[in-house]
This record gives structure tokens, C-alpha cells and sequence, in this order.
């Protein structure tokens, strides 16, 4: 919760700017909310791996210590008006703080709940994304009754007391805690099993002849366990990183500039200025509040409905919503732009909610901190990129000419933002989730096939079959496309694993004859 803090960060952007360089809109102080995430993700990546080998205990005081070394810092930073020390007090100091103990909150949770692993991350990181919510107003409080310095002062003080406190209460499970009994198939035992998946052949170097396996594989959700480097290996993987890279970069845009645009659109800012109908630091602070529902309850229905239906659901909303955006302020409807912009952000609290479930169903529990902090620099990519690609058109369309109040500077960037999600969604089609997904069979004229929102999908090639004739001349097809009802995917699954296990006996009676 304290962590979650930097979403508010937008509220400080104006005062800053203001103090720093004389001017509200100067645009300084944004790049702080960048370089902070930035160093988050880049953090979660380098201390993934120690965080897994350590107790969170120990590593979460690390991170508040260091997070409350920058809030220090920046105080000293706004109190001699110096921008470039408050990059580095917020930006890396406190940045390397958030990225170690945002890691070490959801190692040590996704551990506990292991088949309601979507539900328990997303209720752990929920507090990171209500901090908004309550620290959007205690920022406004603290900037109208003190002075910036005293701001920081206080309200790092505040998070180390509570942080402190807090962090006594965490503790890790013990080893081999699986209380639901989710069955675990080990990386080499797969790559064995598959050695001798293709029918017919003899070249099988060590048939796989444990029944536990057939019986793991035969399971309805069972999970993978691999190494940090065999995860980092796989398509996969980086699939679900560019998918996931897609589904936060509008809303980590937008977070920052959110004050911003609502007084250029629709406030004071416009050509002809209004109050906005709803104060920008309150539009925030409810902003926060579907950050955080959105990790809960796109966290539960993953655990429903599946990861892979789940991300493609809210990857969906998203490019609907950015393609409404600029509908919305060509109309001057204000309350519908934060309609939209409150549905991706409720996508957007949910893909961070679902997404160390969706790793650790992937790749195995036990690489949940590596795995997902290296996943966390997608975090870093879009906040810093997206956030010099916003400012670096906002900046090009000024420099020519243009006013800040013209909804076009906006909604080129929406356009770009819309390419990314799209790009997105069609790498996350591809992810396979499971090792039913990745070993499922394929037909002999199969080019491709991949499961969506829960079915499977197939492309066939027609391109060595007869022509059809019935005495008319037809158009010859090259391709078919079938999309399996579930009985028709469980009966392949297990016609599939019974010729396996066929074969498998057959290979082993020569060597006991």
C-alpha cells in the first residue's frame, strides 16, 4: 500500500514544476514518475533471483529502508531546487526501494495459495495499486498545509512506520507447502517424455516409463517446474512479454499526465477555460481505486476462467477503449473520457495482479521472484519509452505551432499507444500456458494451432489434398480452420496420451526379454 504511493506522484508534478522552474507545465518534474519505475523494473530483475533464496522479511526492510532513503533525499532535493538530485533521490533511490519490496510481497503470497494463486497476488499487490487512492488526497493535504520538503519528509516518515510494522507479518511457507496437491511435472521429465512423442520412431535414446508422469500430465491444471534459464529459453516467455508490455503502457502514460490532460482538455487550460467537473487529484485517487479492484477481481477470474482467457479479455478492453478515447474528447465529454480511461486502468491493475500467477503456472513456483522480476522490466520499457514518446510528441507539436489545449497532440499519442495493445494481443495469442498447449498433438497437414479464450484453434493445409469434383468446377481450398469444442480437445488429449502410453510399453518389453 505504501509503495503504491508513486502513483500519486502526478499530484506533486505542477508544485514541482512550479518551484523548480517557475512554471506548472515545465514538464520536469513528470520525468521523476518515469526514472522511478524504470529503476523499478530493472531492480525486480537483478534482485529476483536473491529475493527467491531469502526471506522476504529480510529483503522487504532492505527495500522501505532504501525507499525511505529516497524520500529523504528528494526533500533535500526540493528544499535546494535541485531537479536533477531529485532524479536521483526519487527516481533511482526510491525506485530501487519499490522494486525490491514489490518483488518480495508477491514471492512470498503466491507461495501460501497455490491453486488460488491469481486471487492471492492480486489481493498482495492490490495495496500497490489503492496507494493512489489514499495518497492522491494526503498529497494534495500535505502540499496546501506545508512546504514540499516537509511534504517528503512526512510522508516517507509515514510509510516507514507503517511499513515497518507491517513487514513483521510476512513469512514464507514452508518447503514443499502444496496443500491442494497440484500436480508437478519437472522440466526434464517433459523434455524426455516429448523426446519420444512423434509415432513410429525407433531413435528414442530413454523412454519415459514412470506412471506418475502419465498421471500428471493427465491432470486438469498441472504445473511445469523449470529453470530461470530454460524459462528465459522459451517463446513463451518473451510472448507473454511483450503481451504484458502492451497492456500497461497506456495507463502508465496516462497515471502521470492525467492531471495534465484534464486541465488542457477540460479545465482551465482550454482555449475557452472552465473548472473541470470533477477536481483532477479526486479523478486520481478513483483512478486508483479501480487500479487496485482491477487486480483482485482480474486476479479471481483468472483462477476461473484461465490466465490466457483472462489477459486476452483485458487486452481486448483495452484496444477498445483507446479506440474510444479520442471519440470521447472530440465530443467534449469529460466524464466519458474518464469512463475509458478507468476501464483500461482497471485492465491495467489486473494484468499485474494476474501476472505472477500466470508465471508461476508457467514456469513453476519456485522461479516466481527470477521469472517475474525479469517480466517487471516491461515495466521499465513502457514507463521510460512511453513516457519520452508522450512528452517527445507533446513537445514536436508545440514546437510547430501547436497548443496544448488541441485534442490532435493527445490523440496521436493514443494512436501509437493503440498499435502497441494491438501488437499485444497477437503475441499473447500465442503464449502456450500449459503443457497441455505445448505438447497437445498436431495433425500431419497441421501449419499451426493455439488455444483462444479457453478453445483450441487449428490451421490446417489443404494444399496436397484432392480437388473436390461433382461434376462442377470449384474453387480448390488451401487452408481449413477448426476451432475444437472441449470434448473434442479432451478426446484428442487422451487418445494422445494412450498411444503414448502404448508406446511406451512397447519400447520397454525388448529390454525385458
Amino acid at each position: 500500500f505504501c509503495y503504491g504511493s508513486v502513483y500519486a506522484w502526478s499530484i506533486f508534478n505542477a508544485p514541482i514544476n512550479k518551484a523548480v522552474a517557475g512554471d506548472p507545465t515545465h514538464g520536469s518534474a513528470e520525468i521523476t514518475f518515469y526514472i522511478a519505475l524504470g529503476v523499478l523494473g530493472v531492480t525486480a530483475a537483478i534482485f529476483g533471483p536473491w529475493i527467491e533464496t531469502n526471506h522476504p522479511r529480510k529483503s522487504g526492510i532492505i527495500g522501505l529502508v532504501v525507499f525511505y532513503s529516497g524520500h529523504l533525499t528528494s526533500a533535500l532535493a526540493v528544499y535546494v531546487r535541485m531537479i536533477s538530485l531529485l532524479y536521483f533521490g526519487y527516481g533511482l533511490v526510491a525506485g530501487i526501494g519499490l522494486g525490491i519490496g514489490y518483488v518480495s510481497t508477491i514471492d512470498a503470497v503466491s507461495k501460501w495459495w497455490p491453486r488460488a494463486r491469481g486471487t492471492a497476488a492480486g489481493c498482495a499487490v492490490m495495496g500497490f495499486g489503492g496507494g493512489s487512492l489514499a495518497f492522491s488526497a494526503i498529497n494534495k493535504w500535505l502540499i496546501d498545509n506545508t512546504n514540499l520538503s516537509l511534504a517528503f519528509l512526512i510522508l516517507g516518515s509515514l510509510n516507514f512506520v507503517i511499513m515497518l510494522v507491517s513487514i513483521q507479518f510476512i513469512c514464507p511457507p514452508p518447503p514443499g507447502h502444496n496443500p491442494d496437491g497440484i500436480p508437478v511435472l519437472d522440466s526434464s521429465e517433459c523434455q524426455q517424455y516429448m523426446k519420444s512423442s512423434a509415432v513410429g520412431t525407433h531413435d528414442v535414446e530413454k523412454p519415459v516409463q514412470n506412471p506418475r508422469v502419465m498421471r500428471t500430465l493427465a491432470a486438469e491444471r498441472p504445473t511445469l517446474h523449470v529453470t530461470l534459464g530454460e524459462a528465459l529459453q522459451s517463446r513463451d516467455y518473451w510472448l507473454l512479454y511483450a503481451a504484458f508490455l502492451a497492456n500497461i503502457v497506456f495507463c502508465l502514460v496516462i497515471i502521470s499526465n492525467l492531471p495534465r490532460i484534464i486541465h488542457e482538455i477540460f479545465g482551465m487550460g482550454r482555449r475557452v477555460p472552465r473548472e473541470p467537473p470533477l477536481p483532477a487529484y479526486i479523478a486520481v485517487s478513483i483512478e486508483g481505486g479501480f487500479n487496485m479492484l482491477g487486480r483482485v477481481v482480474v486476479g479471481l477470474l483468472s483462477d476461473v476462467v484461465g490466465r490466457k482467457t483472462t489477459f486476452l479479455l483485458i487486452l481486448a478492453i483495452q484496444i477498445v477503449v483507446i479506440s474510444f478515447v479520442p471519440v470521447a474528447i472530440h465530443a467534449d465529454s469529460f466524464w466519458g473520457f474518464l469512463a475509458l480511461v478507468w476501464t483500461a486502468t482497471l485492465c491495467y491493475g489486473g494484468g499485474f495482479g494476474m501476472i505472477p500467477a500466470f508465471v508461476s503456472d508457467m514456469f513453476g513456483i519456485n522461479n516466481t521472484s527470477s521469472c517475474h522480476g525479469i517480466l517487471l522490466t516491461a515495466w521499465s520499457i513502457a514507463s521510460v519509452t512511453g513516457g519520452l514518446i508522450f512528452t517527445g510528441v507533446l513537445n514536436h507539436f508545440l514546437s510547430h505551432g501547436g497548443h496544448a489545449w488541441e485534442p490532435r497532440i493527445y490523440i496521436a499519442n493514443f494512436m501509437w499507444m493503440l498499435a502497441v495493445t494491438v501488437t499485444g494481443f497477437v503475441c499473447c495469442l500465442f503464449v502456450r500456458a500449459s503443457i497441455r498447449d505445448r505438447m497437445f498433438p498436431a495433425l500431419p497437414n497441421q501449419i499451426m494451432h493455439l488455444r483462444i479464450f479457453g478453445r483450441v484453434f487449428r490451421v490446417l493445409c489443404l494444399r496436397h489434398s484432392p480437388p473436390p469434383f461433382d461434376g462442377r468446377k470449384k474453387r480448390r481450398k488451401f487452408m481449413e480452420f477448426e476451432y475444437l469444442t472441449r470434448a473434442q480437445e479432451q478426446t484428442a488429449w487422451e487418445e494422445y496420451l494412450a498411444l503414448r502410453a502404448v508406446q511406451q510399453r512397447l519400447l520397454k518389453e525388448p529390454n525385458d526379454c
